[in-house]
């Protein structure tokens, strides 16, 4: 079967990724992209509800009609060229996205609506979390903590003074992955972490 072509940039401003909806349920998706690669399962589901299509995984609900909770694009710091396969049917157009794009470089692409869109960071043990959250959709981005001289994550991020921080923070990030969601995206596990948000405003004119 020819692939399917998908913006890049459509999925990023929208959630939805070519044909494929977050609104869609288990058979809709089994109707578009075929049998998974492979799958993960539950011995109290009476279907396998953890799809793996290549790079792209799905999680459904686990009553019927196993609706989508949330599909990711994995492994997105190895996006790059042109085009890439996602799935046998499906390919991204990338335009001038790719996996090393920054957090500044999405903020600034006009994707989405900047008040309302928020930047979260915390720090657990050696490493930095952060994410933009999005309308439906969650971009994670691995960061590089090699600029740290003690190791200690923790410290540094309560006393560094934020713009300074941004600016050692943002070029040194490689894209994770990307979720999308049937419902407006949130920093993962709210409450766990000490989450800082910023909006994106706020984190273009922080970094300057």
């Amino acid at each position: 079967m020819k692939k399917q072509l998908a913006s890049f940039r459509d999925f990023l401003a929208t959630g939805t990724l070519g044909p494929l909806s977050p609104q869609m349920s288990l058979i809709d998706v089994a109707k578009l992209l075929g049998s998974p690669d492979g799958w993960n399962t539950n011995e109290d589901a009476p279907v396998p509800l953890y799809w793996f299509f290549g790079k792209l995984e799905i999680s459904f609900a686990d009553a019927a009609p196993y609706r989508i909770n949330w599909f990711q694009i994995e492994q997105a710091k190895q996006l790059k060229g042109k085009f890439e396969p996602v799935t046998g049917r499906l390919k991204l157009s990338l335009g001038k996205f790719s996996g090393k794009t920054k957090p500044s470089a999405f903020l600034s692409a006009g994707l989405w609506d900047l008040k309302r869109t928020k930047v979260h960071y915390a720090a657990l043990s050696d490493s930095i979390l952060l994410n933009i959250c999005a309308g439906c959709i969650k971009v994670h981005f691995q960061v590089d903590t090699s600029f740290v001289a003690d190791g200690d994550v923790v410290r540094h991020l309560e006393g560094a003074k934020l713009g300074r921080l941004l600016r050692d923070i943002d070029p040194r990030t490689k894209v994770d992955s990307i979720y999308s969601y049937p419902q407006p995206a949130t920093e993962e596990v709210p409450g766990v972490f000490n989450w800082r948000a910023l909006t994106g405003n706020d984190y273009l004119d922080i970094l300057g």
